[in-house]
């Protein structure tokens, strides 16, 4: 249901943003849309990672002096230029709007698992200052930005683990939900079903047991969560808001609540907004352990290996060459494998994936076990569609404990992608400002 309830969203901000013809779309454009406003937030964050990294590419420079602050207001006159002209080449956007939705998606149902995911993908410590930087990409349940600001100020925190930031967040949502567990609770889910409702046909307040167990797990509300899981097991498919309340308020399924109880009206229109309410948190007695060391990673020696290039094929017409000269690596290799796409073939992966980067994603993705690797990506081999393979990845990465946010997984997936859509190989490369 949820693949699809996203695959729906993606196909319905596409319809409303590109129009015949477009081959870019620039961010000011595409602020200006009527889509969700989570989706403008994300790729206006995105611009704003790419200035912060092409800032620190310039800080890192020992040329010149460029704190200099008649130097840094130019320079952030420049960066403001660039932003408000900046275009995401159409295949870009199409990849960033995909990872837009997951993120959004993967947050409203398990913000803790999400959140230390996202903001812990390639250090077990770092600075509050990323904190909020990563946080701006999240623009609902508003109460975490709030309560994480607060705890730093008051603390003084300059970096954070994220062991600590783990016994935080659930800290937090302890008290969110103490005082009134099951309205709380409600509200949470009518955020949730609105997002869920923009890839609907028809508005529904409706929701899979599955999807309100994990809900509810990963705020740790297990009570909660059990019920929902024994609704699974009785073979309940989908259960209404006010189906919901019976069930929280009472502790009992539906097929018991049958027997003795008179099935109310929704209730999702008199709920009260959770953003408006902003509940309460008292930051201060959130217990959170001393700094921990960060886990060390077993090292492993690795030796390079001299990797074959597959010669590209030189036309003799001179236009069709200086062309193919200006084009770059990944590019040439995008018109290799669009070469070889004849019918409904598809470039096998093994001869995709690097000799560095089939180490590296067994080491980091599949444990070092290249058996599993090997099977893994014989079963991707024999899948038809990105999008079915889309959903074999995130469920091995679910499934395994693997950090989809990390580099590798993302280079991973973004590998992956490239076979379906091999001209797309130049989207991840780093030239966003043209």
């Amino acid at each position: 249901m949820l693949e699809q309830i996203i695959e729906n969203i993606i196909q319905q901000i596409r319809k409303e943003v590109v129009k015949p013809g477009m081959d870019r779309v620039p961010l000011n454009y595409l602020l200006s849309c009527n889509i969700p406003d989570s989706i403008k937030h994300f790729f206006d964050q995105e611009v704003e990672l790419w200035i912060r990294e092409e800032s620190q590419k310039i800080s890192d420079s020992d040329r010149f002096d460029y704190e200099l602050p008649e130097v840094q207001m130019l320079l952030d006159k420049i960066f403001d230029i660039l932003k408000q002209n900046v275009t995401f080449h159409i295949n870009q956007f199409n990849r960033l709007l995909e990872r837009a939705i997951k993120l959004e998606a993967n947050y409203l149902i398990r913000p803790h698992q999400t959140l230390t995911q996202f903001l812990f993908k390639d250090s077990f410590v770092i600075t509050t200052i990323e904190v909020y930087d990563m946080l701006k990409y999240f623009d609902k349940f508003q109460y975490y930005k709030d309560a994480l600001t607060e705890y730093f100020n008051k603390k003084y925190l300059r970096e954070i683990s994220q062991t600590q930031f783990e016994e935080l967040i659930a800290g937090i949502d302890a008290q969110v939900f103490a005082n009134n567990p099951v309205e709380t609770a409600l509200q949470t889910i009518k955020i949730i079903n609105n997002f869920i409702n923009e890839g609907r046909e028809t508005a529904s307040d409706r929701m899979t047991p599955r999807i309100l167990s994990m809900i509810f797990r990963d705020r740790n509300l297990d009570q909660f969560a059990t019920l929902m899981e024994r609704e699974q097991q009785e073979g309940t498919t989908e259960i209404s808001m006010s189906e919901l309340e019976q069930i929280l308020r009472t502790g009992k399924t539906l097929r018991e609540l049958r027997e003795t109880v008179t099935p109310k009206t929704a209730i999702m229109d008199t709920l009260a907004d959770i953003e408006e309410e902003k509940p309460a948190v008292e930051v201060e007695s959130i217990s959170v352990s001393e700094q921990v060391e960060m886990p060390v990673e077993e090292t492993v020696e690795e030796f390079e290996e001299e990797e074959e290039e597959e010669e590209i094929p030189v036309t003799t017409q001179t236009a069709t060459t200086t062309v193919e000269e200006k084009l770059s690596a990944a590019e040439q290799l995008a018109n290799v494998v669009g070469e070889k796409m004849k019918g409904d073939h598809l470039e096998d992966l093994h001869n995709l994936i690097r000799p560095k980067q089939r180490k590296k994603f067994i080491k980091k993705i599949f444990s070092k076990n290249e058996q599993q690797y090997m099977e893994f990506i014989g079963i991707l081999n024999q899948t038809p569609s990105w999008k079915n393979a889309s959903i074999l990845i995130d469920s091995y990465f679910y499934q395994n404990g693997v950090n989809p946010y990390s580099k590798e997984a993302l280079e991973f997936s973004d590998l992956v992608y490239n076979r379906y859509y091999p001209k797309d190989i130049s989207i991840n490369k780093g030239e966003e400002f043209k």
